[in-house]
């Protein structure tokens, strides 16, 4: 179990180990944890102040490699969603806030 952890957590090896990232979104982490009861912000919005930064960054994560995760068939689901996906400019401008809110310490 342990060399499957790590490369999850990794999932730098290429493909060797792992054949897809282990990224969630807020929604996953809302339905798997209660670590969203009394979170201010909203895990199923990817926009807007009160997004969940983990739903941002993981559609934003997806975008920025979306050459690479189009030729993995395990990450056919999720492409689609993005594709799918009418606002993501504005997506892309939210992970920019957040990383340099998490930068600057304001998030």
């Amino acid at each position: 179990m342990v060399p499957n952890v790590i490369g999850m957590a990794t999932y730098a090896d290429g493909g060797v180990l792992m054949t897809k990232p282990y990224a969630a979104g807020g929604a996953y982490i809302s339905k798997m944890s209660q670590f969203c009861k009394s979170c201010k912000y909203d895990p199923k919005k990817r926009t807007g102040d009160d997004a969940c930064p983990f739903t941002t960054l993981y559609w934003d994560f997806l975008d920025r490699h979306a050459t690479t995760f189009a030729a993995n068939h395990r990450m056919f689901q999720q492409m689609g969603g993005l594709r799918r996906l009418s606002n993501r400019p504005e997506v892309k401008e939210r992970a920019r806030f957040v990383l340099d809110g998490l930068d600057s310490g304001q998030i």
